[in-house]
């Protein structure tokens, strides 16, 4: 009881951190990046630094790769707003003294658009659209039987009409045990560390009237924008565990460069490590709030483990967010 009762004194003094404030608040590009993936942390409420223990710890906290021991996979739908989506896929390759790999990649489309202009508010007849793309390699290595480190090299890309963007960043993070007892856990992650973006494309080709009446080729000019840099730091603990039942308390407080901090907690309780239940909640977030899913495992003779995931999330105005999950383990 003595580590539980530590779990609740170290979450509140987390949880009421005062991080340094954002005075960047609107000012980073592809926020696509920002989407959670998976849905059995988003079902969590995004609390999942201290966790990553499956192929989507490539997106929450590569640092949670050095503790998987087996081959993995994962594929993650989004069901995102305004008719958008959200593919997310990675696979782990663990490997006996070398640590371990993964490569991921996630993928954000927004489907056809017709475009209208001012002076052509019904539309010109020429559709467009906008997609993301983010191609990442991670590596990680469990340096102590408590502490393990990794990191995630990406490269991203964003796409609106004929224009484009691009920058390559780091994800660094980690997982420590505090304590064995109750499987407490501190993960750290700092993730978007790279370039800055700037928009080029023959949209942005144009021509100018001189005042004698001369046609000059121009370029509207743009400007480059960060990406959205984070700081994350999450607490986990099974505070029940037996051979049948499981569960699993979470927190973490993600500081931005583009947004105040903000707290989330989520829980998991599994039975017989085949059935799942996750809920979580988030604070201080303009539209995003309660969520909640649901997971089954299961385990086939000479394959290995199968288990599909969902999750709920509620956003206010924006409606209502659904997310599947596949994630295969050897």
């Amino acid at each position: 009881m003595k580590t539980v009762k530590y779990f609740f004194i170290v979450l509140f003094v987390v949880s009421t951190t005062n991080f340094a404030q954002s005075s960047n608040i609107g000012t980073s590009v592809a926020n696509f990046l920002k989407i959670g993936v998976g849905a059995r942390a988003v079902a969590m409420g995004e609390a999942y630094t201290a966790i990553s223990d499956e192929a989507t710890a490539a997106y929450w906290n590569p640092g949670g790769l050095g503790f998987m021991e087996n081959q993995s996979a994962n594929f993650s739908y989004t069901d995102w707003i305004f008719d958008t989506n959200l593919n997310f896929f990675s696979v782990v390759l663990p490997t006996e003294d070398l640590g371990t790999f993964a490569v991921s990649l996630n993928m954000f489309s927004s489907g056809d658009i017709e475009e209208t202009t001012i002076s052509k508010p019904t539309g010109t007849g020429r559709v467009v659209s906008a997609s993301d793309l983010v191609v990442g390699v991670s590596y990680a290595k469990q340096l102590t039987d408590r502490f393990s480190a990794g990191a995630s090299l990406k490269y991203i890309r964003e796409n609106l009409a004929l224009e484009s963007a691009s920058a390559v960043a780091v994800d660094i993070g980690s997982i420590f045990i505090i304590s064995e007892d109750y499987n407490l856990r501190l993960g750290l992650m700092i993730s978007n560390l790279g370039t800055d973006m700037k928009f080029e494309g023959v949209d942005l080709e144009t021509s100018v009237s001189t005042e004698n009446s001369r046609i000059v080729e121009a370029q509207l000019k743009t400007y480059s924008w960060a990406i959205p840099l984070t700081f994350k730091v999450g607490l986990a603990s099974d505070i029940i565990k037996t051979e049948m039942h499981r569960l699993t308390l979470s927190l973490d407080v993600n500081d931005a460069r583009d947004f105040e901090p903000r707290e989330t907690i989520g829980f998991e309780y599994g039975f017989n490590s085949m059935f799942f239940l996750r809920g979580g909640y988030k604070f201080n977030y303009d539209e995003e709030s309660y969520t909640a899913g649901t997971g089954i495992n299961y385990d086939v003779e000479g394959v290995g483990g199968i288990k599909f995931d969902y999750a709920y999330s509620y956003l206010n105005r924006l409606g209502r967010i659904h997310r599947f999950s596949i994630n295969f383990t050897l």
